[in-house]
């Protein structure tokens, strides 16, 4: 019950404001309470999810890396865009072993890293090395790469980041780089009792100098030298000067890749043995050395040659300490030089690359140098240049070696058909359709026809305020349609992997080398991990644009994959260099018939198709049948311009014969083919590399193996054809000096203007001899206005015309058949001689009647030969 005294009162204007301003206070503590809350709650979560994304950090120091700068002969040098190898030393003074994963990457680019897995025993200490790509010398300061390197401990299923020595995450180290030019590397022993002598680098010092370049060389002298072939990519020059590659078959199988890949390879003989060259070259090598020598007193002869065919006495050196030769017999190498008529330097070829073997020691082939001329100041140049100390040498090469030098320490050679060149060719194999202009110019009209339509409609009956509406959903309807013709052409082409690929076999050994590019077609992308165990270097598009960290993690020798790299939506491409053994050795054997060649090929090739026989003279098609057995007539010989032998290409062949086309077009590689090879394309050949499962294989592969022919028996009717009978210039058979228009140098005709005359030296393989020529036929192209062209040949004695034919024009084909002037020496030569030009009185009589007319010029621009004989009796003849 009320009171009476609380009977009709009202709250006063003050107690009102007072309660507003106490819910007010209320409602901001909530909110400050509810706001306080929210924060602490992503705090947390923020600081949770940054505690697992960033790895723990370890303040033991149990486990130690050292990323190594230098050998113990000097520093790693490295060399901008090749790869290199990272040395790592490791040291675990704990009591339990370690899975460690080290990661290095170069300033301004910590997005790419390249890294190592490594299992670390307890209180062991273990020296390794792994793969990096260096980037471009646009990104180092001076001569110095700044890497960072960071070591994780996995071993408790987790990534934790280990502290330096001093404390800090990151391991810091500088590494020596080198311009890209013309590097050098000596292979050291294993310790420092097989230290580099200091006549071996003052020979090489002496060299580089007497080149224009540096005086700078790189010592391979780590406990393991690089296993793979890519570890070499950085040097153009390695000079092997003890045995130690016989006892290490990894880093030897790394130096015969890398030196078939177009390396130039020194081996100094009289500090090695033997083995190393039947090591190294395998079956192909066929040599010996005899024994070996002190020499007091050393002269060293230029042997008898084209131009000098007495050769050239040098100068003799005498020398208190004896200079060490090895006499050595190895067929199939040019001879350069001779100290006593033994060999003293020979040189040859071994894929693309070049080897030179010197038998007499360094202090043979070097004098000192004479001190170099004081600088002299000049307007342009007022200081001496800052590189003026490593253009100088203690040592200067006598004149023999001053020839031999350019041979060996040239720049290598690009390799034939980069895989960035093959790319184009990997792209036609992933075809997905885009929306025609037909179709697209068609629908945008037939929108226009039905919009125009609806309006007109509407206006008639009087309803056009709904065109609004209409014309949206007319919108809609063709937006949908476009939409769904493209997701059908987007998805209408399945996931698709293929690659295109050219794969050479060494010859005597089980090595395959390849290079090619990879595209790989995901309408989605896809997050597959690339990886491989069969080595070689894969090079994606590593831009980092995206912000995420790619690693290549290197797990054991020839085994990595990519950690962190997406594979792109669309068409992606990657160039890739592999190496690798095969079980079933790529060869082939063949021999000769009475219609051209017969033979068999092994491995992967037997199933091949498209076939050919190559030499620097030409190609011969050939057809394999089951089992890989394969002939080659000699009438299939191809012409210049031609690849296959087929009148109407498909899609496959035409590829095939763009590709042959671009690879014949580099000389220089249609010249190293001195040896018969057998070119085979196969399409199921593996690259090595996987990106994922569900993905459709295609590709196309061409497989380049060395031929080896083998001696028909005796009494046995042979035809060679002509890409297998080379030809080089000789002298004339009265001595004379050669002055014809073939230069063997640059392996073609010079242009004439004149009668001239070149004694041609055509060489029949060792492997068919002894042979009795019967019949021979001649096929030259000419063009100008040449005269006449004259063949002649040798009997007994006497020069001898064998075929004249006047005026001719376009290919003239000439039949030799005398046996009497086709008669082949025992080492395999058939001498030829070819007489072109305007003939002298008829030249004398056009000149009398018109004078001023120039001379006109005339050129061969082919010459091939054909040969029929029979092979004769050999007491050397094998079973």
């Amino acid at each position: 019950m009320k009171s009476p005294s609380d009977k009709g009162t009202r709250p006063s204007p003050l107690s009102i404001e007072g309660l507003a301003c106490s819910i007010m206070r209320k409602n901001f503590v909530i909110r400050l309470t509810t706001l306080s809350i929210t924060l602490m709650l992503v705090l947390g979560l923020t600081q949770s999810a940054f505690s697992q994304a960033a790895p723990a950090a370890d303040d033991s120091p149990e486990v130690r890396l050292t990323l190594e700068a230098n050998s113990r002969l000097g520093s790693f040098s490295y060399v901008p865009e090749q790869w290199g190898e990272f040395f790592l030393r490791l040291e675990n003074d704990g009591d339990t072993p370690k899975e460690l994963l080290c990661t290095s990457y170069f300033d301004d680019a910590s997005t790419l890293q390249y890294g190592r897995k490594i299992w670390l025993p307890a209180h062991s200490k273990l020296v390794l090395s792994h793969p990096a790509l260096f980037p471009a010398a646009a990104t180092f300061s001076g001569k110095r790469a700044n890497v960072t390197s960071l070591l994780f401990d996995q071993s408790q299923g987790k990534e934790v980041l280990l502290k330096n020595r001093a404390g800090l995450l990151e391991h810091k180290q500088a590494l020596s780089i080198t311009p890209d030019g013309r590097n050098t590397g000596i292979i050291a022993g294993w310790d420092s009792a097989g230290d580099v002598p200091k006549e071996v680098v003052d020979l090489v010092i002496a060299n580089r100098v007497y080149q224009g370049l540096n005086n700078r060389v790189t010592f391979l002298a780590g406990q393991f030298l690089p296993a793979e072939e890519n570890g070499l990519d950085h040097l153009d020059h390695l000079v092997i000067a003890n045995d130690r590659l016989v006892d290490d078959l990894a880093a030897l199988t790394a130096v015969r890749r890398w030196l078939h890949s177009g390396g130039r390879l020194w081996i100094m003989l009289d500090r090695t043995g033997p083995e190393l060259l039947e090591r190294l070259f395998g079956d192909e090598f066929q040599g010996s050395v005899v024994d070996q020598v002190g020499l007091t007193s050393v002269r060293v002869d230029d042997p008898p040659s084209l131009q000098v065919p007495e050769g050239i006495v040098g100068q003799s050196f005498e020398y208190d300490e004896p200079v060490q030769m090895a006499r050595v017999d190895i067929p199939g190498m040019t001879v350069w030089n001779t100290v006593n008529e033994w060999p003293a330097a020979l040189t040859g070829t071994y894929g693309e690359g070049r080897v030179l073997i010197t038998t007499l020691g360094p202090r043979g082939w070097m004098k000192v140098a004479p001190p170099p001329p004081p600088f002299k100041p000049t307007k342009t140049m007022k200081t001496p240049p800052p590189d003026l100390a490593e253009k100088v040498a203690e040592y200067a090469p006598h004149g023999p070696m001053e020839d031999i030098a350019p041979f060996i320490f040239a720049k290598r050679d690009n390799e034939p058909l980069p895989p960035e060149e093959l790319e184009v060719f990997a792209k036609e194999f992933v075809s997905y359709k885009v929306p025609s202009a037909t179709l697209i110019i068609g629908s945008m009209c037939g929108f226009l026809i039905l919009l125009a339509a609806a309006g007109g409609g509407l206006w008639k009956m009087g309803r056009l305020e709904h065109f609004g509406w209409c014309g949206s959903l007319l919108a809609i309807i063709f937006a949908m349609l476009f939409f769904g013709v493209g997701m059908s052409n987007r998805h209408g082409t399945s996931e698709t992997i293929a690659d295109v690929q050219l794969v050479q076999a060494i010859a005597g050994t089980d090595d395959v080398l390849s290079h090619g590019a990879i595209v790989v077609y995901r309408p989605e992308g896809g997050d597959d991990q690339i990886q491989t165990s069969q080595g070689g270097e894969l090079i994606p598009n590593l831009t980092g644009e995206s912000g995420e960290t790619s690693r290549m993690v290197t797990t054991d020798l020839g085994t990595y994959y990519w950690d962190g790299l997406t594979q792109p939506t669309g068409l992606a491409t990657y160039q890739f260099v592999a190496s690798s053994e095969d079980a079933d050795r790529l060869e082939a054997q063949a021999t000769l018939d009475g219609q051209g060649i017969v033979g068999k090929s092994s491995g992967k090739m037997s199933s091949g198709s498209d076939v050919m026989v190559a030499t620097r003279r030409g190609r011969i098609s050939a057809q394999m049948t089951e089992g890989g057995n394969f002939t080659a007539r000699a009438d299939d010989v191809l012409e210049p311009d031609q690849f296959l032998n087929a009148t109407l290409l498909n899609d496959v062949q035409d590829r095939r014969r763009r590709i042959l086309q671009q690879l014949f077009s580099d000389q220089r590689w249609q010249s190293s083919l001195d040896q018969p090879h057998l070119l085979v394309w196969v399409n199921d050949w593996e690259h090595g590399f996987e990106f994922g499962e569900n993905l459709q294989q295609q590709g196309d592969t061409l497989v380049i193996a060395p031929l080896q022919f083998s001696r028909p028996p005796a009494g046995t009717d042979v035809v060679i054809p002509s890409p297998l009978l080379d030809y080089v210039s000789t002298r004339p058979p009265d001595g004379s000096s050669p002055a014809g228009f073939w230069d063997d140098g640059r392996q073609e005709w010079q242009e004439r203007s004149s009668l001239s005359t070149t004694w041609l030296s055509v060489q029949v393989p060792p492997a068919f001899l002894p042979l009795a020529a019967k019949k021979a036929q001649i096929e030259i192209g000419v063009s100008g206005l040449m005269g006449q062209i004259e063949i002649l040949g040798v009997k007994g004695e006497e020069v001898v015309s064998l075929q004249t034919v006047t005026d001719p024009v376009g290919t003239v084909v000439i039949d030799i058949d005398d046996p009497e002037a086709l008669t082949i020496s025992e080492n395999g030569e058939l001498i030829l001689g070819l007489s072109a030009g305007v003939p002298e009185d008829a030249a004398a009589a056009d000149a009398n009647f018109n004078a001023d007319t120039p001379a006109n010029s005339w050129k061969v621009h082919s010459l091939s030969l054909r040969l029929w004989g029979t092979t004769l009796d050999s007491t050397n003849e094998e079973d």
